[in-house]
């Protein structure tokens, strides 16, 4: 309640906290949950479960939904078996009053939408929304503002569906930011219902780009990409150099993320010697010039920046990954200029 100064723990129902901790976890490493809230009361814990602890079945892992309408006091586990959610849910963002969840159907993925105040879980209809034939494990995104919203599903290899929400409320295909250019899996952060910036990885994972793609455009350079039509064109206007390279940044969900127009937070990894240097970078003007905001502790894994997201033009936060088995959260009061370990 004050910016990560001071913490209380919340207790959960024992029958989550099973789902959270399964004693098998080691062993599918696919097992993790997520939470997310609308507003003060009205939340969810979502993700996979071990089998142990899902509805009985045959697979290796099962898809999970637990939601809270009291601020967490209580929380009540959805039925994913008649939803028709499979394996994972992915992501789950809400928008004026209604929820989505992206969760697997089986090969493909599917969209659920729900009232924010009740567990009124209805399919809804989009376009195909593909899986990737390999590569790491699959992430999906919303995001929204506005009466705009938009979705994506990829990995490492690219992007494989995405799709735009319209003002009648249907969800139509949707090229996006980065399709042109390699198609990597990079979300966009929206300024208003018609603005969007992206980072797109020319040449993406294979190093293709369409024919007549501009020179300039190096293969493997990493290019600031904005929109001013809701997104249904993207064009790139600044190369972003970080200590003189354009090369490697962190590819993560979360990133590139946007504390305000003309400001955007990327993360990049840096070898010293044997071990990595975890950097948060920040332009405040439009990818012009960057500066190194924050910067981890050298470790032998890469990256350790792991999410990062503002909540307000001046609050944000990220999950900086410490060892293997510990994780902190630093937070920034100033738009992402200075960054400080939140307190245990």
């Amino acid at each position: 309640m004050n910016d990560g100064r001071t913490w209380a723990s919340l207790p959960l129902p024992s029958a989550l906290r099973a789902v959270a901790n399964p004693p098998s976890a080691s062993y599918f490493p696919l097992v993790q949950q997520n939470i997310y809230f609308a507003d003060a009361k009205n939340g969810w814990i979502y993700g996979s479960a071990n089998p142990d602890n899902a509805a009985q079945t045959n697979l290796a892992y099962e898809a999970e939904i637990w939601s809270t309408h009291d601020g967490g006091t209580t929380w009540s586990a959805l039925n994913m078996k008649y939803l028709g959610m499979r394996f994972d849910v992915l992501t789950v963002s809400a928008r004026r009053g209604s929820v989505y969840a992206i969760s697997w159907l089986g090969d493909t993925f599917g969209l659920w939408r729900s009232s924010v105040t009740n567990d009124s879980w209805q399919r809804v209809k989009t376009p195909t929304l593909y899986s990737a034939a390999g590569g790491s494990n699959m992430e999906g995104a919303f995001v929204f503002k506005g009466t705009s919203g938009w979705l994506m599903l990829g990995n490492d290899r690219g992007t494989t569906a995405s799709a735009r929400l319209t003002g009648s409320g249907r969800w139509v295909k949707w090229t996006a930011p980065c399709a042109n250019v390699g198609d990597s899996f990079s979300v966009p952060v929206a300024s208003s219902a018609t603005n969007l910036v992206d980072v797109c990885t020319i040449g993406g994972f294979g190093g293709d780009v369409v024919r007549g793609t501009p020179a300039y455009l190096r293969l493997q350079s990493n290019w600031v990409y904005i929109s001013h039509d809701a997104g249904l064109t993207f064009d790139p206007t600044h190369q972003v150099m970080v200590e003189g390279s354009s090369l490697y940044l962190d590819q993560l969900t979360s990133l590139p993320t946007s504390p305000a127009p003309g400001k955007i937070v990327v993360a990049k990894s840096e070898p010293h010697g044997l071990k990595t240097v975890d950097h948060l970078y920040l332009t405040q003007n439009g990818g012009e010039t960057w500066r190194s905001v924050y910067a981890t502790p050298p470790t032998p894994f890469s990256p350790v920046i792991q999410s990062v997201s503002f909540t307000s033009s001046s609050l944000g936060y990220a999950i900086v990954q410490r060892t293997t088995t510990t994780s902190a959260l630093i937070i920034s009061t100033n738009g992402g200029r200075t960054w400080h370990v939140a307190a245990p």
